[in-house]
């Protein structure tokens, strides 16, 4: 993955770069509407977001719960990791990444209280590329190139 503010990728889709990284927080609240949710619109709908793998994962977690609820639908599902796809760049967890993820959360857990691996790949992602992470966990509060909503 290339190095830079506006990191660049060349995907089957073409070329597409990303500056922000959207975190799970931020797209279930962009997703439920909610006011942290519009906050997060303005990163995830500029053409320049990426998503980690890891949070598809943690997003397919947290609709499967709703969707048990019904609160939430299947195909509301499939529709929104439609438009995940569409509008940001879906970064793969390759060998790089999982080292750098490995190394981020052998530091971090030293310093915050239950901070996830998760948390560690979507640092990992931004920092690689040189973009800042969007997101309302406070997990992140005090770490650089972090938007909190």
């Amino acid at each position: 993955m290339p190095r830079g503010r506006d990191a660049t990728l060349t995907t089957e889709r073409g070329s597409m770069s990303y500056s922000f990284v959207i975190d799970t927080f931020a797209w279930v609240e962009y997703l439920i509407g909610s006011t942290r949710g519009r906050s997060a619109r303005k990163y995830i709908e500029t053409g320049k977001a990426g998503t980690p793998t890891i949070v598809l994962v943690e997003l397919t977690k947290w609709f499967l719960r709703e969707v048990e609820a019904r609160r939430r639908t299947l195909i509301e599902m499939n529709n929104a990791f439609e438009f995940v796809r569409a509008s940001t760049l879906v970064v793969d967890l390759d060998e790089r990444l999982a080292k750098a993820a490995g190394e981020t959360d052998f530091v971090m857990k030293k310093k915050i209280r239950d901070w996830p691996m998760a948390d560690s790949i979507v640092y990992a992602t931004a920092k690689a590329a040189g973009a800042t992470v969007v997101t309302g966990d406070a997990h992140f509060k005090l770490l650089e190139n972090v938007n909190l909503l």
